[in-house]
């Protein structure tokens, strides 16, 4: 009895060792599999790409991946298709992007595409489509129906909780060794069209008092919560009870300026309900298989600065305290970027310790580089990789697909370089922008400036002016198609640092202005990573000996200070 005792015992904390988890260290997010931290190097597949298994093994996605090397792939589960008649549940769907996955030594991120898909419901089964009376639909301020289910549809909701039950108790029966890794649970959810939902159920909540779940959690968190929110439920005289309008206040419709909060209120108020229905399907499917589940968002951005311009009731930060309160079986939201304004799309979800997943954006490494060293990223994923390599299909041209290939193929060689370095100043980030062409970081005894390649002049050998000129133009020329630009960078000791990087180059300087000397190259290797050990290339000197990387590449430098005081020869 003792000994069977030991063995489930025994057993159970290698189940609990084995599943996906997140963990906080070093005032960093990780992701972990089997107790050991794990980065996801992935991308989205196209919507509708793994309804199909033979159109998957037609253009070939599985070997797409593996030679890129994913070590991850985000597809999507469609209500409509696994639950064409209600409580009748096919999962073939699911299965082969499961056991293909597996072959292929590969993870999944699993997207329920269910009640909401990009703020409509084009999603749900046809037997909800076509009963609004029993699922109803969001109403605008004008009383038009939208093609959106309303939050305030029980039976909806139900109907959605019970299959995302069911598709999660089927994982967890098929799926013993975790390739699905973690759920995201609908897809950029809110109302496009009006700033909250309007019909009578709607009304009613809206004329009622603010309830009792997101009171208590605005009280024990007060002062730290999101400076907008702070601020009106501040003016309006941090009350603990009453309507909406009371608590938070009446909201200002000025759009001018779409980094404000117009309609803020309202914002708040869809927010909340959306979070409850979310909410509850999450936690419902978490009772039969407790992976790591979060939701993701279309921003708000240029041209869509009130809410109903963007999904209004979306999980994005200015209402993630309402998310929290509200939904506490989801473990944080994720941004699909599109928008030029990354950094500062980052920058706000990484408020409230909300870790950084990035489940879409544009095929674009030196986001990815960024994302994973300045905010120590989970995972990145360019959206719709999937088609034909190195024929422009599927919304990632040859040269992008290359690019994930080299970049992904150096950072999975890093092994635990990365997460080594999760939550310390040893590894940073670089982007350039319009806005910001030369970033700097400061690393130890070195202030740390990255440049485009597109800003590089051609050197001067001494070959006349005319073809100095002409040298120039083509530099320019070739640099014109080089509008990624980023690195991510890892000091190992006092003067080395790692560097992957596309199209940049660094230039080191003393940190403190009042050293003297210079600060020069000790030693400058191009190479790769394999099982978590650097690969020298070619050591480069003389006319190669500056760190500058064209494409995507690794570097080792080695600096030393100099008590040389001014450059000499031509590199001056």
């Amino acid at each position: 009895m003792r000994y069977l005792l030991l063995l489930t015992f025994t057993l159970l904390i290698m189940v609990a060792q084995a599943q996906p988890r997140l963990v906080k260290k070093n005032g960093s997010t990780h992701f972990e599999i089997d107790g050991k931290p794990f980065v996801m190097f992935t991308g989205e597949l196209h919507n509708s790409t793994s309804t199909s298994e033979s159109y998957m093994q037609e253009i070939g996605v599985w070997k797409q991946m593996k030679d890129a090397h994913f070590n991850t792939v985000i597809a999507s589960c469609s209500w409509d298709v696994i639950e064409r008649e209600p409580g009748k549940y096919d999962f073939t769907s699911v299965d082969h992007v499961i056991r293909n996955a597996r072959e292929n030594g590969l993870k999944v991120v699993m997207i329920w595409f269910a009640s909401w898909k990009n703020g409509n419901s084009t999603y749900a089964p046809s037997y909800i489509k076509r009963n609004p009376s029993k699922y109803p639909l969001v109403k605008n301020e004008e009383g038009k129906t939208l093609n959106v289910l309303s939050t305030f549809g029980e039976a909806s909701k139900n109907a959605d909780k019970a299959a995302f039950t069911a598709l999660m108790r089927h994982i967890r029966e098929i799926d013993k060794d975790y390739t699905v890794i973690m759920m995201q649970v609908e897809n950029e959810m809110g109302i496009l069209g009006s700033k909250r939902d309007f019909s009578p159920a709607a009304e009613k909540a809206w004329k009622g008092q603010v309830p009792a779940d997101l009171i208590n959690y605005l009280k024990a968190h007060k002062g730290k919560l999101f400076p907008e929110l702070e601020k009106v439920w501040a003016a309006a005289g941090y009350k603990t009870n009453g309507t909406w309008e009371e608590v938070f206040g009446k909201s200002h419709s000025n759009t001018e300026d779409w980094k404000e909060y117009p309609y803020y209120t309202e914002e708040l108020f869809q927010a909340y309900y959306y979070a409850k229905y979310v909410g509850e399907v999450t936690a419902a499917g978490k009772t039969e298989h407790n992976i790591p589940m979060y939701v993701n968002n279309w921003l708000k951005q240029p041209g869509m600065g009130a809410p109903g311009g963007f999904p209004s009731g979306s999980p994005l930060p200015e209402v993630i305290d309402v998310w929290r309160a509200a939904a506490p079986a989801i473990d944080f939201t994720a941004p699909d970027i599109y928008i030029n304004e990354y950094e500062w799309v980052l920058s706000q979800f990484a408020l409230s310790e909300n870790p950084i997943f990035i489940p879409e954006c544009r095929s674009d490494v030196a986001k990815a580089l960024y994302a994973y060293g300045e905010y120590d990223a989970m995972g990145f994923a360019p959206f719709g990789f999937d088609g034909p390599a190195g024929r422009g299909a599927g919304g990632m041209s040859a040269e992008e697909y290359s690019n994930f290939q080299k970049c992904y193929g150096l950072l999975s060689g890093m092994g635990t370089m990365l997460t080594d370095n999760y939550g310390s100043d040893k590894m940073r980030g670089f982007f350039v922008t319009a806005d910001n062409p030369n970033p700097s970081i400061e690393m130890g005894d070195y202030k740390i400036t990255f440049s485009s390649t597109q800003r590089m002049r051609a050197f001067n050998y001494g070959q006349g002016a005319e073809q100095l000129a002409a040298d120039n133009a083509a530099l320019a020329a070739r640099n014109r198609n080089q509008t990624q630009s980023g690195a991510l960078i890892i000091q190992t000791g006092a003067d080395e640092f790692y560097v992957v990087a596309i199209n940049g180059v660094l230039n080191f300087a003393p940190r403190n202005p009042k050293t003297k000397g210079r600060v020069l190259l000790d030693t400058l290797e191009e190479g790769t990573f394999k099982d978590g050990k650097w690969i020298p290339g070619r050591n480069l000197n003389g006319d190669e000996n500056r760190p500058n990387i064209v494409g995507v590449g690794a570097m080792r430098i080695v600096l030393y200070q100099s008590t040389v005081d001014a450059p000499a020869g031509r590199w001056g």
